[in-house]
């Protein structure tokens, strides 16, 4: 069964909750009801699924508001979501530069949040900072590799290679 919205005696609108609630809270079935699905506000009595909640009980119905107020919605975009990096920033936080990596992961965790409540100029700067960052982390353990490389090269120049 789905919740309904239900008018008060001051005509407010109060809800949604169960069918089995409406009684607990004082609705009537002269009390005006409305769920997803219904065109309009129907006194409960009139509604075939709460008919058999009520008894005769008599109050006067109020004037009902046209619906009930939506949630708000996140503002639409056709922008598609943007990569998160996740995988790449752990990659580089494990093979590359763990300082560098770790703020790429920071950032790429923040995406997916941000977009999905909506902060789409958010997600795409956080997304814009973990690719940065996984660059760095990147260049950064290449740069070791290859420092490693040339110190490793020059140091068995000098010494001649050779064991003593």
């Amino acid at each position: 069964m789905e919740n309904y919205f239900y008018l008060n005696e001051k005509n407010e609108q109060k809800g949604p909750i169960s069918p089995e609630e409406l009684i607990s809270n004082g609705v009537t079935k002269n009390t005006l009801v409305w769920k997803n699905g219904m065109a309009q506000w129907l006194p409960a009595g009139e509604v075939h699924e709460l008919a058999k909640l009520f008894t005769n009980e008599t109050s006067t119905p109020s004037t009902p508001p046209p619906f009930p107020p939506t949630p708000p919605q996140p503002p639409v975009t056709n922008n598609p979501k943007p990569d998160n990096w996740l995988v790449w920033a752990i990659l580089s936080t494990i093979l590359c530069c763990l300082p560098l990596g770790i703020v790429s992961i920071i950032y790429a965790t923040k995406v997916d949040n941000l977009w999905n409540s909506g902060q789409q100029e958010e997600a795409l700067k956080a997304s814009n900072m973990a690719r940065l960052f996984f660059f760095l982390a990147l260049g950064g353990g290449v740069l070791a590799l290859i420092i490693g490389f040339i110190s490793g090269l020059a140091s068995m120049m000098i010494g001649g290679g050779g064991y003593y």
